[in-house]
């Protein structure tokens, strides 16, 4: 926006002077219908008063110019003549799909446009945020993004209020049909800083100086392949601020790299969120949360950086990178989510001496014992024993098979004791329950730890029954684990009845328990009890019925 020469302005006020705020928040629905606008087009929110003014808020969702569309710019502006507020402070924020955290504000603004003139003002930025950053972190289930603006003026206190004559509107383009409705009342109550603090218990330890301010944050990103794909390189996913240490922070993750040169990596950094604070010096390290099973490189090391935000090379920092085929072809993100945490510490004060400096680790690699196991059975190199289940046959290795189950150890000394009773070392398995895929994923879990790739089974087909049913023939504890894990997976108010049948006959406990508390609430109960799956739960288990319901009384 082209700035307008100012006005003289008025002389300093010789009275006593209050600070007057207020913050307002309003919701824009139908974002991705408003994302269609020519840039220049603005959505304009309902008019609100303070202090005798008029004001609006301007959301342009295709930018303010052609040669700003790829970024949303916001604007406030006084609809009243005479303005004499000239430094009136002005603070826009957007915030996350829950209404709750900031995700932008002006510490993430590009640039700020700053117009002022006879009849009008009008402060905001022109490059706010990119637009598909805003779409992927802002935009709410109902298709509405929430904006929040908080003014701050100097006023004059005064015996009595002066004569407030008739608004005169500098603006009638503005006085249209809004496509705005503002937020409920609740909204309008939230303090200037939005930030929060983080979501783990922070804690202090002093041990000496300077004193250290410990705490994490946990950003989820759902639907991870999808944003990745809506993405560029350079473009990123924000968490909400958290605050910690006396500075706001957030967690920015680029699924298609931060730079060309990492543009087949996914860029975990930590950034600081408010501008106009001090240098502040912070160790930080990530953690993919939902990865933390599988071991390996699901953790980076500890970063300590020094961040300042007067500095663009210094309001942010890397912490992690992770090849993104990898990333997204790992079995922890069957789901497409992604959970990544941020555990932080702030040194509040001078940080420490260099003389001080934590001793350099060497990180080890990741462990392959898993997929060497794997290659083993899958080669059957030094295999010594041959299964023969369903018509197929199955070479492993007795020493493991000993190592992993009670059963299996009884088979092979039964072989070692009876030579002449099996002279080839070959066991024919005769139940007609076991079948060779699930004698197959009992190897599996035997050798790796991990169920085989199960993307196509359904929950309720007999193959997992029949992978439960090998659990318990040979003792295999962690299948059976592995099942109550994948099967809670897919607990929902159409299935959770026939996984609760299937739990309790074979004796699943953890599994059960799961989806009885699932169940319980009355709306859930509700929709449990409309599917083919309740009533063989009735018919097979009447005590869980009674049970889920014996609780509902007490919910």
């Amino acid at each position: 926006m082209a700035s307008k020469s100012s006005p003289p302005r008025p002389a300093a006020s010789r009275g006593p002077v209050i600070t007057l705020t207020t913050t307002r928040a309003f919701t824009f629905p139908n974002y991705s219908k408003a994302a269609q606008l020519p840039a220049g087009e603005a959505l304009r929110s309902k008019a609100f008063d303070f202090h005798g003014r008029s004001w609006r808020v301007k959301l342009y969702p295709t930018g303010f110019t052609p040669a700003t569309r790829d970024f949303v710019a916001v604007f406030v502006k006084c609809r009243t003549q005479p303005f004499d507020f000239y430094d009136a402070v002005v603070t826009v924020k957007i915030l996350d799909k829950k209404g709750e955290g900031t995700v932008f504000d002006d510490a993430t603004a590009k640039t700020t446009a700053l117009a002022i003139g006879d009849s009008v003002f009008s402060k905001g930025y022109v490059e706010f945020a990119r637009r598909r950053e805003v779409a992927a972190a802002c935009v709410r289930d109902d298709d509405s993004i929430i904006v929040r603006c908080t003014l701050l003026i100097d006023a004059e206190v005064v015996a009595k209020p002066p004569l407030v004559l008739p608004w005169r509107r500098t603006a009638k383009a503005d006085d249209g049909g809004g496509m705005v409705v503002p937020t409920p009342s609740w909204m309008k109550s939230f303090a200037l800083d939005s930030a929060t603090d983080t979501d783990a218990a922070s804690t202090s330890t002093a041990t000496g100086v300077p004193e250290v301010v410990t705490g994490s944050h946990t950003l989820t990103i759902s639907q991870f392949s999808e944003k990745k794909a809506l993405l560029a390189c350079g473009e990123c996913l924000r968490s909400a601020q958290f605050r910690l240490g006396g500075s706001n922070w957030y967690i920015k993750v680029y699924p298609n790299g931060h730079d060309a040169g990492s543009k087949d990596n996914v860029s975990f950094f930590l950034a600081r969120g408010r501008s106009g604070e001090p240098e502040t010096t912070a160790e930080f390290a990530f953690e993919l949360a939902n990865f933390k099973e599988a071991g390996g490189n699901n953790k980076s090391a500890k970063v300590r950086a020094t961040f300042d935000n007067s500095n663009a090379n210094s309001s942010e920092h890397l912490g992690f990178q992770r090849a993104a085929a990898e990333l997204q072809s790992a079995p922890q993100m069957r789901s497409d989510r992604l959970i990544v945490r941020c555990k932080l510490g702030v040194f509040r004060g001078k940080p420490p001496c260099p003389l001080l400096a934590e001793a350099p680790a060497i990180a080890a690699p990741p462990d392959t014992r898993s997929s060497d196991f794997l290659w083993l059975l899958k080669s059957q190199e030094g295999s010594d024993v041959t299964y023969a289940v369903g018509g197929t046959t199955f070479r492993a290795h007795s020493c493991i098979l000993s190592a992993r189950s009670p059963v299996f150890r009884e088979e092979m000394r039964e072989l070692v004791d009876n030579p002449e009773k099996y002279p080839w070392r070959y066991i024919n398995v005769e139940e007609e329950e076991m079948t060779a895929q699930a004698f197959e994923a009992l190897l599996h879990v035997v050798y790796t730890d991990q169920l085989p790739g199960m993307s196509y089974v359904d929950p309720t087909e007999e193959t997992v029954e029949a992978m439960l049913f090998a659990a318990e023939r040979y003792g295999a504890e962690r299948l059976k684990l592995r099942c109550e894990q994948w099967l809670c997976s897919f607990v929902t108010p159409l299935t959770v009845a026939d996984i609760l049948s299937m739990a309790v006959r074979y004796d699943l406990r953890l599994l059960e328990d799961a989806c009885v508390k699932y169940a319980t609430p009355d709306h859930l109960w509700e929709h449990v009890k409309g599917t083919e799956g309740f009533n063989r739960l009735r018919a097979s288990c009447p005590h869980i019925v009674r049970e889920i319901e014996g609780k509902q009384r007490k919910y």
